[in-house]
């Protein structure tokens, strides 16, 4: 999608009109329908912050033309569905969730699974490489070994990359940042679903103030 189609997107999942956008931003509806439209491309950047923080996104998400990008520079890829933070009720994700197809490198990546990507969201995964804004692409799997990084949904229905470890029947969610506390999981008294393992982090577009 280019930025027009993104922001179109984004309003009508928010459930906003383009007044009510307008309105939030600083601008006036036609504003926001002549970037709809595309015939406004270039926003400052003060109008981008604001987009990105009424719509949780990265501020680059409204920047990069990811598909153009890699095009660009001769990288092959694959469209993957973009998650939202939350689970559904059962513990995994449904289509309401999906943000976005967005286009992800595809070396390393196997014809014959299934991938899905979410924004990674604080810094609790620091030490593994792991920064808040980074694009995180997982192979769906209902299960990964002792050790490995993956996605999981628990009790609080939303999604959380942690490294799986399990002892004595107990498992921990555990960040890899000293200053996080492992999520303690007794799966006999709580829900956990693994919803894949980690494949590729891709590092945020430098985009500044």
């Amino acid at each position: 999608m280019n930025v027009g189609e993104k922001i179109k997107y984004q309003r009508k999942r928010l459930g906003l009109t383009q007044t009510e956008l307008g309105d939030m931003i600083g601008v006036k509806k036609s504003a926001v329908a002549k970037w709809e439209k595309g015939v406004v491309t270039n926003l400052k950047k003060t109008t981008i912050a604001k987009l990105a923080d009424i719509f949780e996104v990265k501020p680059s998400y409204f920047i990069m033309d990811d598909e153009k990008l890699y095009n660009d520079i001769e990288v092959s890829y694959v469209k993957v569905p973009l998650y939202e933070a939350l689970c559904c009720g059962n513990g995994g994700f449904v289509d309401d969730n999906i943000i976005d197809m967005i286009p992800v490198p595809s070396k390393g990546l196997s014809k014959s699974a299934k991938y899905f990507a979410q924004y990674a969201s604080g810094e609790s995964m620091k030490d593994a490489g792991i920064s808040d804004g980074d694009l995180l692409v997982f192979e769906k799997v209902n299960k990964v070994d002792d050790g490995v990084i993956g996605c999981f949904c628990t009790d609080t229905n939303t999604a959380t990359c942690k490294k799986y470890k399990e002892l004595n029947g107990i498992i921990m969610l555990q960040p890899m940042n000293a200053d996080f506390d492992p999520v303690v999981v007794d799966p006999l008294n709580s829900n956990i679903r693994c919803l894949g393992k980690l494949k590729k982090v891709i590092k945020d577009f430098n985009w500044e103030d």
